[in-house]
């Protein structure tokens, strides 16, 4: 449902990502890894109409096959960084993106009060930004995403400030979620074991900023990924990643 062609994106006279082109289905998540440095997240910038006014661009998205004008409705987009207002309470932040679209804030309030017991958030619903760990901020900040409408979520390591623990859980909540609702998802991540659990495509940035090398998908369901299967395929990512790296 979503297309990206001949992206290119420069900061003055350095190219950030070049002549890149990729596709998103809906109900599928798309990992894609890469060295720092390489432009993901300049990709998922560009995407969500974010991108730094100082760099330029060239490329075009098309949603449903017509060429979209950035940013656009049904494209949600969560950053590194938790990106919470200071002077709002978790609630209104959460329920931010859906005011913003239109939604009444009664019926938004009650949406993503709902949710806050899965977020491990409940009682916290009525707190502020920096009384919060940086992980239950980071977990605010992808309720805020996920509760919206957009057809396509655009993740940049979402679950990096998470602990283990509740990072796990988050990975979980999230594939329930879009086993209900299904979406196109673009996630950037590290984590070749994250990529690899979670993507039923994982795309290889590397061999120079932004371009793609290789496209491995993975077809085995979730839940029949043994540890064996997902260590073959991190093997063949890793030595992609390090053939291609100078």
């Amino acid at each position: 449902m979503l297309e990206v062609q001949g992206l290119t994106i420069r900061a003055g006279t350095t190219t950030l990502v070049e002549d890149l082109s990729l596709d998103l289905a809906q109900g599928r998540l798309t990992c894609l890894i890469g060295p720092s440095g390489y432009g993901k997240s300049s990709v998922v910038k560009w995407l969500s109409g974010v991108l730094a006014p100082e760099l330029q661009a060239e490329g075009t998205a098309i949603v449903d096959g017509r060429s979209a004008a950035l940013p656009h409705r049904d494209i949600a987009y969560q950053a590194q960084q938790d990106t919470l207002f200071p002077w709002l309470t978790i609630c209104e932040n959460a329920r931010l993106g859906l005011e913003v679209g239109g939604m009444d804030r009664r019926a938004a309030n009650d949406r993503v009060r709902g949710l806050f017991p899965a977020f491990g958030l409940q009682g916290h619903e009525d707190s502020f930004p920096d009384q919060l760990s940086g992980g239950m901020r980071q977990r605010a900040a992808f309720l805020r995403t996920i509760v919206q409408e957009a057809r396509v979520l655009l993740l940049d390591e979402p679950f990096s400030a998470l602990d283990a623990v509740t990072r796990l859980r988050m990975q979980d909540w999230l594939i329930d979620r879009l086993a209900e609702r299904p979406r196109a998802v673009l996630m950037v991540t590290h984590d070749l074991y994250e990529a690899t659990q979670m993507a039923d495509r994982v795309l290889v940035m590397a061999g120079g900023p932004g371009r793609i090398v290789a496209e491995i998908s993975i077809t085995t369901p979730r839940a029949d990924r043994t540890e064996a299967t997902l260590a073959e395929i991190r093997s063949a990512l890793k030595s992609m990643l390090l053939e291609e790296t100078p």
